[in-house]
């Protein structure tokens, strides 16, 4: 085939044009401190630590061995790509935290793996050809190698990425294998690989003709360039956008950087939200408020940004990055860690076994905050959400050093330059990076980044104005000879921001985090044994409880056209609070009564005096009301 002779050549001769990125850091050279270590160390005592509670697929030998079937739920890979997502969380939370027991069972499933290959070199169970399930696994592969680089995983990854055969390479979620191909590429200068992963991305649609084809086959360029919709499964959509990029970043061809950027715009055009992520239960649903997202992609998508981040440089991929994290994937796990759902909304005024008003699975316990789910994808993905924001907090670049994402922590730069991090962010509006040397000073660049929401950035070294105000959505480099106890301080003012959702609601924003009216709730064990659940259920019900709650006070309020919330003294502007007033808005009901969460009313009718309700940041909350109705000014008397 023509094309694929002139793919090769394009990847040798661009291969040199693209500006190297920014690489992340090994896992041992970051260590959180603070509100993000405490968090860290919660998720080690909920879920992440505690795999029976997770139940099936969780509470086996993972990727250590052959994952015996439980009954006849699923298809042979959903075991090991569940596994596989649970792995990369828990390996990257053990080096990041420094657990001896997290970080052995998390390399024990990578020894195994890398040292059973398959006769062709493939990786993986062999109870499927499906290399979607290692193409997750990879990840905690790369987590592993960044922290202890060894040539044989290269080779070993390199046999297995050379058996896939195009045809095969093509297909379904296959093709996210293109992201380890191009890592593996990048480590070990292997240009062929790079050359079948442009040809498989590039020309998917015409390598596909004259086959059987699913729904993950139709994600092409043709697709994401065309008229259509982009009325996709949420996953495929979160885990293929990253693809683009990662190809222009090994090619250097513009084609795929415009082929990424305006996909990645479209898609947030087509179905955002307001909490950071869009709708996807489980298929991209559009912009309706009443529509959730399923818990995978806040990780999923928050992991495709860092590559956008690293890629292109561009702080407008981590103001999105860390929206979703805070927002989107905080409030879709309780604060314990001890349950999640698996479709989120950012109106969710019940949450039960019964309350899942999405079309997908309805009226069922998938918005329920359990341990086990139906479908054991996010029980699994949530454990990476965390450990893959700390991991990229800090990158690094030939003498550069790089605060990309914020949250106290302390980074080894070097044997001899350290930079410590203090800061509530994002609750506060401060940044202090203090320089650790040993004797010497010590030349490095740091780069800060201001982010797109911020007005008003300041920022000092050493008591003195570094230069003139950084502007907004910017990085800016310091560039210096590093004394020990050298003072970087940057300010990022945050200001109560109203926003006019899709439908007319309101809601409202500071800084990176979405507010919300925490509905009054009733916390009850549920310990029905639903059906759908296939007999999964949390070992220790007690320690570890599937929940039902309910409301109990109002939830159906309303905001006028022009209220703005302020903030409440003493709390450093983390708690808010906004005149609002009940309307008559009652729930929506399943065909046997089941309460749901209804949309948005179209003419909000107060049937209450105005109240001062108080918000706070959407990651504390279960039942919220993000999204306010709007009521309409009375017309003017004449």
């Amino acid at each position: 085939m023509k094309h694929l002779t002139v793919t090769i050549a394009l990847a040798l001769v661009c291969l040199i044009l693209q500006a190297q990125p920014w690489q992340e850091a090994s896992l041992k050279d970051i260590q959180p401190q603070g509100w993000l270590l405490q968090k860290l160390e919660t998720q080690k005592s909920g879920l992440t630590g505690h795999p029976e509670a997770l139940s099936y697929p969780y509470n086996t030998c993972l990727w250590a061995g052959e994952i015996p079937r439980m009954g006849t739920h699923g298809r042979d890979w959903w075991r090991y790509e569940q596994t596989a997502y649970y792995t990369d969380g828990l390996l990257r939370l053990g080096y990041l935290i420094d657990d001896p027991q997290l970080i052995e069972k998390g390399e024990a499933g990578i020894a195994y793996t890398l040292s059973h290959p398959q006769e062709s070199g493939r990786l993986g169970t062999p109870l499927t050809d499906y290399t979607w399930p290692f193409a997750v696994f990879f990840r905690a592969i790369k987590a592993e190698y960044d922290t202890h680089p060894d040539k044989q995983t290269l080779k070993v990854l390199s046999d297995h990425y050379h058996s896939i055969p195009l045809s095969q390479l093509v297909r379904r979620r296959d093709i996210i294998s293109i992201e380890g191909m191009l890592w593996t590429a990048q480590k070990t200068g292997d240009k062929a690989l790079i050359a079948r992963a442009d040809s498989a991305f590039r020309f998917r649609t015409e390598l596909t003709k004259g086959v059987k084809t699913t729904r993950d086959d139709h994600v092409t360029p043709e697709f994401l360039t065309g008229p259509e919709p982009y009325r996709m499964h949420g996953v495929t959509m979160s885990e293929i956008l990253k693809l683009p990029i990662l190809l222009y970043a090994a090619t250097g061809d513009p084609w795929y950087r415009e082929l990424g950027e305006s996909s990645l715009k479209r898609l947030y055009d087509e179905n955002g939200l307001p909490d950071g992520l869009f709708t996807s239960a489980e298929w991209l649903q559009g912009r309706e408020i009443r529509h959730s997202h399923e818990t995978c992609n806040a990780v999923d998508m928050s992991w495709t940004l860092g590559c956008y981040l690293e890629i292109l440089k561009d702080p407008r991929y981590a103001d999105l990055l860390e929206k979703i994290v805070f927002n989107a994937g905080a409030g879709s796990v309780t604060e314990d860690f001890k349950a999640l759902q698996y479709y989120s909304s950012v109106n969710q005024f019940i949450a039960t076994g019964t309350s899942n008003h999405n079309k997908d699975n309805y009226c069922s316990t998938w918005m329920a905050y359990r341990p086990t789910h139906q479908t054991e994808c996010c029980a699994g993905n949530i454990h990476r959400l965390y450990p893959n924001y700390a991991a990229r907090m800090w990158l690094r670049s030939d003498g550069e050093a790089i605060a990309a994402l914020y949250g106290p922590s302390t980074f080894r730069y070097s044997d001899t330059l350290t930079f410590e991090e203090q800061t509530e962010y994002p609750y506060g509006q401060t940044v202090t990076i203090t320089a650790r040397t040993k004797g010497c000073k010590r030349k490095a660049k740091l780069t800060l980044r201001i982010p797109g929401w911020c007005d008003g950035a300041s920022l000092t070294v050493n008591g003195k104005p570094a230069g003139q105000p950084p502007a907004t959505g910017t990085f800016i480099t310091l560039d210096r000879r590093w004394a020990d106890g050298d003072k970087v301080v940057l300010t990022l003012p945050m200001q109560v921001e109203r926003r006019t959702a899709y439908g007319g609601g309101a809601y409202f924003e500071r800084g990176p985090l979405v507010y919300c009216y925490s509905i009054p709730a009733t916390y009850l064990k549920d310990t029905v044994r639903y059906g759908n659940m296939n007999g999964k259920y949390p070992a220790d019900d007690n320690a570890f409880p599937c929940w039902d709650i309910r409301p109990c006070g109002p939830w159906n309020y309303a905001v006028t056209a022009d209220a703005v919330p302020e903030a409440i003294p003493g709390t450093d502007g983390q708690r808010l609070k906004i005149p609002a007033r009940q309307i008559k808005w009652d729930w929506d009901k399943g065909p046997e009564g089941q309460l749901l969460t209804p949309d948005l009313p179209d003419n909000p009718e107060p049937v209450g005096p105005e109240e001062l309700i108080e918000l706070v940041p959407y990651g504390q909350t279960t039942l919220r009301l993000t999204v306010f109705p709007v009521i309409k000014p009375a017309p003017a008397s004449e």
